[in-house]
Formats: structure tokens, sequence, C-alpha cells
């Protein structure tokens, strides 16, 4: 099973898709890291932990997305049987850049690649709500797995509750849901049809910060869902992954 993160590498890669990516390779996935790098420290730490970096390049990712032939972006992607993105890589894209996106992650799902999605959304990242609403409306509509935080987007939609925002992915397109809520129960959806089943979290007595926390979930989640364990076994794995990251003082474990 192939997964492929597009995002930006940088001196921190504690947070956002290199954490995420890190923590995959770590559950003994092949994980590749496709988009652009621009610190060499980053390039190291993902090599020394499993990722594959051959498809990092040496450009802004809106210029990328924007110039570079389509045709050769869906040649470099194809291989990934998941292709894993988040909101923090469209807001690095012009409007152009992201609609490249769209195509490209819309042609190869026709081919059998599944899209993963977290907006992690940020309101400092954007100049306009509005862009990153049409932006990540976009992107779930090619989506099959959402993991979204619900502080996050209730803000940004104007959802006014756990079940709006899940039945707003659900008529987006999205067939998975895997909500995280702070320090609040998770939630999981499936079926439209049927209500989201509830996770509660254990009490976690000590709190170091919940920086980097949904990138640990994320990770845990996935990689439980591809070994093909269930949607309840999944969630679990995410919410211990997590856990460890709130009661650590360090946003990024070490091995």
């Amino acid at each position: 099973m192939k997964i492929g993160c597009i995002g930006e590498l940088n001196e921190n890669i504690a947070h956002d898709v290199p954490a995420t990516a890190l923590y995959l390779a770590r559950a003994e996935l092949d994980v590749s890291f496709f988009g652009i790098a621009t610190a060499e420290a980053g390039k190291n730490k993902l090599t020394e932990e499993g990722v594959n970096i051959d498809l990092l390049h040496d450009a802004t990712l809106e210029k990328f997305f924007s110039k570079e032939p389509v045709e050769g972006i869906k040649s470099s992607l194809i291989q990934f049987d998941y292709i894993y993105v988040t909101g923090k890589i469209l807001s690095l894209m012009n409007a152009d850049g992201r609609r490249e996106l769209v195509k490209v992650l819309n042609d190869l799902r026709s081919s059998g690649t599944k899209v993963i999605f977290d907006s992690n959304h940020k309101i400092a990242e954007w100049s306009e709500n509005s862009c990153a609403a049409k932006a990540y409306s976009e992107i779930l509509s090619i989506t099959d797995i959402s993991l979204p935080n619900y502080e996050e987007e209730a803000l940004l939609f104007d959802d006014k509750s756990i079940a709006g925002l899940i039945s707003r992915h659900h008529k987006l397109g999205v067939s998975e849901i895997a909500l995280k809520n702070g320090v609040e129960p998770n939630w999981l959806s499936t079926k439209p049809k049927k209500p989201p089943k509830e996770f509660p979290l254990e009490s976690i007595e000590q709190t170091a910060g919940r920086t980097g926390a949904g990138d640990a979930f994320n990770a845990a989640y996935i990689a439980t869902r591809l070994s093909g364990e269930s949607y309840c076994r999944s969630i679990k794995k995410g919410q211990i992954h997590a856990a460890k990251i709130v009661r650590n003082a360090d946003p990024f474990l070490a091995r």
C-alpha cells in the first residue's frame, strides 16, 4: 500500500503533512512526500525515518502546480493507492494551482486512487474566508476520507453542530468521516442516513498542549485503516497517538 503526501517541507517537520508522513512511515507504510522543499534539515529527517523524497522539487508550490504540465504531475502521483492533502497546501497555491490539483486528483480517482483530506484550517493562512471555504469544498467533492477538526471548520462554514458538519461533508460526496474535536469526543460517520458514532476520549490529567495532536491522530487513523482494521479500532488508535502528543511537552514525538 503506497501513500503520497502532498505538501511543503520546511525546517519545521513537527506539524502538518511532514509530521503525518513521518508517523505513517513509522507505522511501516510505503510513504512518499510530493511537493516542494525549502530546508535540507527536513529532507534529512524524513529520509532517516524512511519517507521517500524523490518527488520533492525546488520551486514554490504555487508555481509548481500552476506551471508544471498536468500530465507530468499525474504520472508522478499515479503510483499511489492513497494521496493525503491538507488545507495548508491549498493556502499556498493560487486559484489556478488549486484547480490543477483538484483536476489531477479527480482524474487519479477514476483510476482507483483514494484521496484523504484534512482542512487543518488556519485563519491567518488565507486572505479571505470565502477563498478557503471554496477551496475546501472543491477538494472535499473528490475526497474519500475526510479528517476534519470541528472547531476549525464550524467557524469557517458556520456549522451549527457536529451532525451539521458531517452532513455537509457527506453531501459533497465524502464517504468516510473521522472527526476531531479538541479534547471532546471523536465522531465517525460512514453512512449518511445513519447517526454518527461517538468515541469518548480517555481523561488526560496532565496536558502540555494540543499542537500536533491532530497530525498524530490522522497518521494513526490512516495507518490502522490501511492495514485493514475496523473504523472503531482506527479511531481508538488515533486517540491513543494524539494523547501521547497532548501529554508531551514536545509536539513532535521522538521515536
